[in-house]
């Protein structure tokens, strides 16, 4: 009988009320299981799902203990990735964090916690969970678990920069948690961390090699002299075959080449990205949203290939018609900006100039200043396009004025002269 079978059978209640395990054989032989997750995670993290779906099988039948909890949580992050099932993860992952309470096991509470704070963006605001993740990092600091705090740490810097967290706040946290990490260190996060925090940089405006700034700490702490650059990072992550770290640097490179308005390098990089997808994480949506703008983009640039960017774009579209059904608040800007570029692409001007808007207004008000900024920019080109060059200038200064606040000084000075 399949693990989803035989847990479609109890409710959380159960779990979390039901048989405790006493054989401590038992309890190590889970424990075993949980620690081979480790290595799967950085080699192959789909075989997680069957040393997940071992521990919640003995569990069933012999009783639950903390070690159930961390089984638990990875056979929902299974479900999700396997099934795309947000509700299932999000119910087992849940049950974890009751569980491991109701035991009063205090050393892998922060652990438990942990997935459930990142697995927040789901149903809750982006901003709402970040000083929550902040202090359960500081709990898994004092705990000892420096497995989930390096994940902890990678996880705070990429939120806080997708949810249009100031950048210059941004980049003084993420420069503590890399010093944080060396020190402890936790060399298995530096690769993707060191890559976000120098996408940060960029879109601040600083070019942060070390061939021009030596002396700042940020390459060096990786100790390997060969890695000095962008490319450097990524080179290393393919010659290892580490392919999460590799995914991470994708990531940064399309995330960059959107907001520059590079379409077609954004379009190779998402490409790239889905070919490490291994797991489902927050960029996944992030990937989706810039892939299914720049493609519609593309689609009004590159006639020859209109109709295979219009695909791309309008499964951007249906994959976000399902997630906005989850939050409304972090993603219906994205939703309504990617059906105004739908709409330009059809020739639907006023349906587009509609939706333009009302992704401006839903980025304002659930605090994304950030994708104000684009919203304004892509409305500013929509109507330069179409013949309106003043309103358009008027929308340049508005998204100026958003990247300003968002710390993205390097994207303000693009509009300096088209404002």
């Amino acid at each position: 009988m399949s693990t989803k079978a035989l847990l479609d059978t109890i409710t959380p209640a159960d779990v979390i009320h039901g048989k405790r395990m006493t054989d401590k054989r038992l309890r190590w032989r889970l424990r075993f299981l949980n620690l081979l997750n480790t290595p799967l995670y950085q080699i192959k993290p789909s075989l997680m799902s069957v040393t997940a779906c071992r521990i919640v099988k003995l569990s069933l039948e012999y009783g639950f203990c903390s070690e159930s909890a961390m089984g638990l949580q990875v056979y929902g992050l299974s479900i999700l990735n396997i099934q795309k099932d947000v509700e299932e993860c999000l119910k087992w992952c849940q049950a974890a964090l009751c569980l491991v309470e109701s035991l009063g096991a205090k050393h892998v509470i922060p652990r438990i916690k942990t997935n459930v704070y990142i697995l927040s963006f789901w149903k809750e605001p982006l901003q709402a969970k970040f000083e929550s993740l902040k202090e359960n990092h500081s709990e898994l600091l004092m705990a000892g678990d420096m497995v989930v705090l390096s994940m902890s740490a990678y996880h705070i810097c990429r939120r806080s920069q997708v949810c249009g967290r100031n950048l210059l706040t941004a980049e003084k946290e993420c420069v503590a948690l890399l010093h944080e990490m060396h020190r402890l260190r936790q060399m298995n996060v530096f690769l993707p961390m060191i890559s976000n925090h120098l996408s940060i940089l960029k879109l601040m405006g600083s070019n942060y090699d070390s061939k021009q700034q030596p002396n700042k700490p940020l390459f060096h702490l990786l100790g390997k002299k060969e890695i000095d650059s962008e490319d450097g990072l990524l080179q290393h992550a393919l010659s290892n075959q580490l392919v999460g770290p590799a995914q991470n640097c994708y990531f940064d490179r399309l995330m960059l080449a959107f907001w520059s308005r590079n379409y077609s390098a954004a379009a190779q990089y998402a490409e790239k990205y889905s070919e490490c997808h291994q797991s489902p994480r927050i960029a996944d949506l992030f990937q989706t949203f810039y892939r299914g703008v720049s493609a519609f983009r593309l689609a009004r640039l590159e006639d020859d290939k209109a109709r295979e960017w219009l695909d791309v774009g309008n499964k951007a579209i249906s994959q976000y018609q399902t997630w906005v059904k989850y939050s409304d608040w972090n993603w219906e800007n994205k939703l309504l900006l990617l059906e105004a570029e739908s709409h330009a692409c059809e020739g639907e001007l006023e349906m587009a100039k509609s939706k333009f808007r009302a992704s401006i207004d839903s980025a304002q008000r659930h605090r994304f200043v950030h994708e104000e900024g684009l919203a304004n920019e892509l409305l500013g080109t929509f109507l330069e396009e179409n013949g309106n060059l003043d309103e358009a200038k008027e929308h340049y200064a508005y998204a100026r004025s958003c990247y300003q606040k968002w710390g993205a000084f390097a994207l303000a000075d693009r509009l300096l002269e088209r404002s």
